[in-house]
């Protein structure tokens, strides 16, 4: 004879077997994603980025006519405690009897040397303050770049933000011209631009295509596609994986005009999540 409680424990089995199912089902049909680089940027306020990931690059970086000197200073890249990395362009004033002398600080970061990878899901969310004359930007290029130089290595611009008017943020592939070596590439503005909210920005990669996202959760359909046969001397194959890139320029072709109001700008980095 059944009573209230053994009819109670049936159930509890019953619905514990039911349970293991479908933790069972999950596990096997639904696995939990395997990051092959994972940076959650945790750590106490005023922190260095995770130095077994991140290095740095320094000095004044001239190039596309940029103002910046890159440090590795925390005044220009730092862990805020809330699970962000800061990297901080800053304006320097130094004065000297009735002359005054201006110049910029900023960091840049990348991982040459500890993550580089071809193909998979690459993964940032993301927030800029738009300030004019700044160029923030998530981008990859190739591991080969110090043996065949750019464009021939490729570059894979995720994001860039321009502070320079009139131009919007983009998603752009470059590889060198197959006559001359110059830059060829295949840009596409990202879809009703980008404003000081939190983004997330996405490619998914692989040896047919490169698709580009925009907030995926509620734009599922990629902005870009980029297959190789859209550009000459596809440079991204197995031998030649990607690494990295953190910065944020100041002035140059993309950041513009610096304006004379300028004191700082920010961008800051939630997590940078890559699989295969």
């Amino acid at each position: 004879m059944f009573t209230r409680r053994t009819l109670l424990s049936h159930g509890l089995a019953l619905l514990g077997g039911v349970r293991f199912l479908r933790d069972l089902t999950k596990a096997i049909f639904d696995p939990p994603m395997i990051y092959t680089f994972q940076e959650e940027f945790d750590g106490p306020a005023g922190s260095a980025p995770d130095p077994s990931k991140w290095r740095y690059d320094l000095g004044r970086w001239a190039d596309n006519d940029e103002l910046e000197t890159y440090t590795d200073s925390r005044a220009n890249s730092y862990l805020d405690g809330n699970g962000n990395l800061v990297i901080k362009a800053i304006k320097v004033t130094e004065r000297g009897g009735r002359s005054r002398r201006v110049t910029y600080t900023s960091a840049r970061l990348q991982t040459q040397d500890t993550f580089s990878q071809t193909y998979g899901t690459w993964e940032a969310r993301i927030k800029v303050d738009l300030a004019t004359g700044t160029w923030p930007a998530w981008w990859a290029i190739g591991e080969s770049y110090s043996a065949v130089g750019w464009p021939r290595c490729g570059e894979i611009d995720m994001v860039e933000v321009y502070g320079q008017r009139g131009w919007p943020a983009d998603s752009t592939v470059h590889v060198a011209s197959t006559s001359d070596g110059d830059d060829i590439s295949k840009v596409t503005s990202i879809p009703g631009g980008v404003d000081t909210d939190w983004h997330v920005y996405r490619l998914v990669w692989d040896a047919s295509s490169m698709k580009f996202y925009f907030d995926p959760a509620q734009n599922p359909v990629p902005y870009q596609t980029v297959t190789p046969t859209d550009l000459p001397s596809w440079p991204f194959g197995s031998e030649n994986p990607q690494f990295m890139i953190l910065n944020l320029a100041v002035g140059g072709r993309g950041g513009g005009r610096v304006p004379a109001s300028f004191k700082s700008a920010t961008l800051l980095v939630d997590y940078i999540r890559v699989s295969r």
